[in-house]
């Protein structure tokens, strides 16, 4: 037997011995531990229920297998035992769980539906779990907030609102498909591959680097991306052929509409108005002083200024609806016919009453900018205005064209399923 072979037998004697060979001193106060002592219930109340899977627990595989070695002149049996456990393990030192979860947000005697079929749009089945997904987070956090009425509330209007937006975006997904010749779907096949090569090279140029840089940014794969872009290009062509060629606004339109908001592209003029007002039981000596200032010519604002009367007089500022003082109307008759005749800062005569006396001026005149409707901006704006308005009329008069053509179930039986399940889910009334 020559070195070589000697090695080999003394390796493949020693890994025989390691099989078979090895008993531990077992301590006297030692005793067996079976599964059940690490599956006892928490009598805690409100404590954390985890449902642990059965491949987590589950006893791990034992492979034996034997084969015969020559070694040299002599045949030697190998015998190997391997190890096969269904599940990678719990802990930060060992492998991650895979696609085991567990939710931590059900507590002990909390009633939490999983899944449910709600019903049938266009022959696609609406399951509750993939409705909730996209608004779960928000609905666990008003699920938490304001009274048990005001979250209620909430929850039910943001299910409305998904609820619509989610039978919208199907319904036209399948009349956008519908309508697709064999030509367009070689050329929207074509744009897809174009868009995962761009996408893929805008984001590290690999499609490992592409497929993490999604899922960081977005939380979709590739595949899931590309067919979200899909869905949207389909959706938004449809919308252009059907819903803008309707949405058309005319010049008498854009008129009707100036003329209803005339007085914010051309708002009146405003004044304003000071004015005196003295006592006659305390102020005597200031009223004839006043008098005597004003027969000798002096501005109202000067001599208001001179009796300390705040901001030199200036009491009111009024609206000229119709262009002149005598439209006003919150003004007494015989202040509007005093200040008829006056410049300004001129003061009027004395307007004497039981217990005071009164002077009035016209301080100034304001004139705000006005807008034409031969102004581009103000067109541009009031088209705008316009068209958005009318572009959603119209894609609610087709949406509504296309619930009444495709959806299967009824729709409001549909909503009010979802809703239920949102209130037992997410409220906590």
């Amino acid at each position: 037997m020559n070195h070589n072979a000697s090695v080999i037998l003394i390796f493949a004697a020693a890994l025989l011995a390691g099989c078979v060979a090895g008993s531990e001193t077992i301590p006297s106060e030692s005793r067996k531990v079976a599964l059940q002592d690490f599956t006892t219930r928490s009598d805690v109340d409100g404590a954390l229920v985890l449902e642990v899977p059965s491949e987590v627990t589950a006893m791990p595989d034992t492979v034996t297998e034997s084969r015969s070695v020559e070694v040299g002149d002599t045949d030697v049996t190998e015998t190997t035992r391997e190890i096969i456990a269904t599940a990678p393990g719990i802990g930060p030192e060992v492998a991650s769980m895979g696609e085991i979860e567990f939710d931590e947000r059900v507590r002990v005697g909390r009633r939490w539906p999983i899944d449910g079929l709600v019903g049938q749009i266009n022959g696609r089945p609406v399951f509750a779990a993939e409705f909730f997904v996209p608004i779960e987070d928000r609905l666990l956090n008003i699920g938490r907030q304001g009274t048990p009425e005001q979250t209620r509330a909430a929850i039910l209007e943001i299910v409305r609102q998904r609820f619509n937006q989610f039978v919208n975006s199907e319904l036209v997904i399948a009349e956008a498909e519908s309508d697709m010749t064999p030509q367009m779907q070689e050329g929207l096949f074509g744009w897809l591959a174009d868009l995962k090569q761009e996408v893929t090279a805008q984001r590290g140029g690999t499609s490992f680097g592409a497929e993490q840089s999604l899922l960081d940014e977005t939380g979709l794969n590739m595949e899931e991306y590309i067919e979200q872009q899909r869905k949207l290009g389909l959706a938004g062509q449809l919308l252009r052929q059907k819903v803008e060629p309707r949405a058309i606004v005319s010049w008498r339109d854009v008129e009707q509409a100036y003329q209803a908001e005339l007085s914010t592209y051309q708002p009146p003029r405003k004044v304003r108005i000071g004015r005196i007002l003295l006592l006659n039981s305390r102020d005597g000596m200031q009223i004839e002083a006043t008098r005597q200032a004003f027969a000798n010519g002096d501005g109202f604002t000067a001599v208001a200024r001179e009796l300390g009367v705040k901001d030199d007089g200036l009491w009111r500022t009024f609206t000229l609806e119709d262009g002149s003082i005598a439209g006003i109307t919150d003004l007494a008759q015989t202040v509007r016919d005093a200040l008829e005749s006056v410049r300004i800062d001129e003061a009027t005569r004395a307007v004497e009453g039981r217990s005071s006396t009164s002077w009035y001026s016209i301080l100034a005149y304001e004139t705000p900018p006005t807008q034409s409707i031969f102004d581009s901006d103000v067109q541009l704006l009031i088209r705008n205005q316009l068209e958005s308005f009318a572009y959603d009329t119209e894609e609610s008069n087709y949406l509504n064209s296309l619930r009444r053509r495709w959806v299967n179930d009824d729709i409001r039986k549909m909503e009010i399923k979802l809703m239920q399940l949102a209130l037992r889910r997410y409220w906590q009334g």
